[in-house]
């Protein structure tokens, strides 16, 4: 083999194992990026409030986008930065996934479950809300309905397969796409062995649109989200969150997979905010006055 041969056959060796490499180190250098650039990308969802939205002058806010901003206070810090600019970028839940893992998205600051089939490509941080699935019927629902989503025991008499699956079958279900509500009404319609209709909007208002136009007779979404929207809007008087806990899910920021430093940054920040005097009044801003138990929650959320 020639010089020029064995030279070619490196190469081409060397080149493998770049491209074998990228993966990991594209995600692995958040904070070498950011120090390049001086910028952070934090991602968010517009009108998913409590977590996340914009307000009248077009600022980001919200709670999971609230947590960031210490986060971004503690990279600029770690980096010995004297400015760091902080950019907020509008993501789709659809297209989320994809930015963070890509490292297009430093941060996604709109708080979302931790699954084994996002951690595919996503770690998430230390959770910062206990989150689950929450279902919205107009207060004027069919008894059946209602009785079915609060879990009551129908009436003792004949039960016929067509009774079983009255509660279930026989009503339009609005669900959140890309959301864990639209995996649990798959799940649970496979679990009870009936075919639901079910219509996904990719809005909480198109949900609650459909829902309040008899379009639908329930929408699944995240249940913090579907309680603020209520209030947001004043709708309790015509809408119901049904009080039934049908799931409980954490929630967590996520990040780019395989970036222990960084993770290791975002955690230590929430820790630290957690045990701090001033968590209890940010956590009130979203969700009123942290009681006993909330509070011992996030203590043993937070890492020593």
């Amino acid at each position: 083999m020639t010089n020029s041969q064995i030279t070619r056959h490196c190469l081409l060796a060397l080149g493998l194992l770049s491209s074998l490499a990228l993966p990991g180190l594209a995600n692995a250098q958040t904070l070498t990026r950011v120090a390049k650039t001086g910028q952070i990308n934090l991602g968010f969802i517009d009108d998913a409030a409590p977590m996340s939205s914009r307000n009248s002058q077009g600022q980001v806010q919200g709670y999971s986008a609230e947590l960031c901003q210490p986060i971004a206070e503690a990279v600029k810090a770690k980096l010995n930065l004297a400015n760091l600019n902080v950019r907020f970028v509008a993501v789709s839940a659809e297209d989320a996934i994809d930015k963070v893992a890509t490292g297009s998205i430093d941060l996604m600051c709109t708080a979302t479950a931790e699954t084994l089939k996002r951690r595919e490509r996503l770690a998430y941080s230390i959770p910062v809300l206990n989150g689950g699935v929450g279902v919205l019927i107009r207060r004027d629902a069919p008894r059946a309905l209602s009785d079915f989503l609060q879990g009551k025991t129908p009436a003792a008499g004949p039960v016929w397969r067509g009774t079983i699956n009255g509660g279930r079958a026989n009503y339009t279900y609005a669900v959140r796409d890309a959301s864990l509500a639209e995996d649990w009404a798959k799940t649970q319609t496979r679990r009870l062995g009936v075919t639901v209709r079910t219509v996904l909007v990719n809005e909480d208002a198109k949900g609650v649109q459909l829902l309040r136009s008899k379009q639908a007779d329930a929408f699944v979404g995240e249940r913090v989200l579907l309680e603020q929207y209520l209030s947001r809007n004043k709708l309790e008087g015509e809408l119901l969150l049904v009080k039934r806990s049908f799931n409980t899910e954490l929630l967590g920021l996520a990040l780019a997979r395989n970036d222990d430093d960084f993770r290791l940054l975002v955690d230590s920040t929430l820790s630290k905010l957690y045990q701090s005097k001033e968590f209890p009044a940010l956590y009130a801003r979203y969700f009123g006055t942290m009681d006993a138990s909330t509070q011992a929650l996030f203590q043993g959320w937070a890492r020593p």
